[in-house]
């Protein structure tokens, strides 16, 4: 049931925003009644603080996932794809996060989410592309980093906010072309 209650929160955030979410509209989207509700998050801020820690740990089961790859450059690359794979990477999710950062300034709770999740991914990361620039040079590996997620950070709010026009597919394929400006030595093999 709070599977079924969590997706039902997302529903309600993508289509009404994080203001426009009610705990009516939830237990409506869901099935329930408002009692449920209470009696399994007491709150709305309860509730939606849950679907984020749900959203960022099925984020960090698929990223994780990518450091298992063995050969340096293969894992940077496969933390790349995941943040453009359709469990990351849909129009659902991709509302669903820009709802909770546009309120992380206003909401600690929200914040510390973010931060918390955003800290150990950029650190995974950083480690990923201190392993490749080890094994085969190139730039600073927290300055390659930090380059990388900044360029699927932008790339997430074109697809946002420009929609259809900016496909997944075509956001992992401009990914892959910075990445090639970035490691200009690796390039034939990106």
């Amino acid at each position: 049931m709070r599977a079924r209650i969590i997706e039902a929160v997302i529903d309600t955030v993508v289509d009404r925003g994080i203001s426009g979410t009610t705990l009516a509209q939830i237990a409506r989207t869901a099935g329930v009644s408002q009692g449920v509700l209470v009696f399994h998050f007491r709150t709305k801020e309860g509730l939606l603080a849950e679907t984020l820690r749900r959203q960022n740990a099925d984020y960090c089961l698929l990223w994780q996932a990518a450091l298992a790859e063995p050969h340096p450059l293969t894992r940077l690359l496969a933390l790349i794809r995941t943040d453009f794979s359709p469990a990351v990477c849909s129009r659902r999710t991709l509302a669903l996060w820009f709802a909770f950062w546009g309120e992380a300034a206003a909401r600690p709770v929200y914040r510390r989410l973010c931060r918390e999740a955003e800290a150990a991914r950029a650190e995974a990361m950083t480690g990923a592309a201190r392993a490749l620039v080890t094994a085969s040079g190139g730039p600073d590996p927290a300055l390659l980093a930090r380059a990388i997620d900044s360029m699927t950070d932008g790339l997430w709010l074109q697809m946002h906010v420009h929609g259809p026009r900016m496909s997944r597919t075509r956001a992992l394929e401009q990914a892959l072309d910075h990445l090639k400006l970035l490691l200009p030595h690796l390039a034939d093999r990106i």
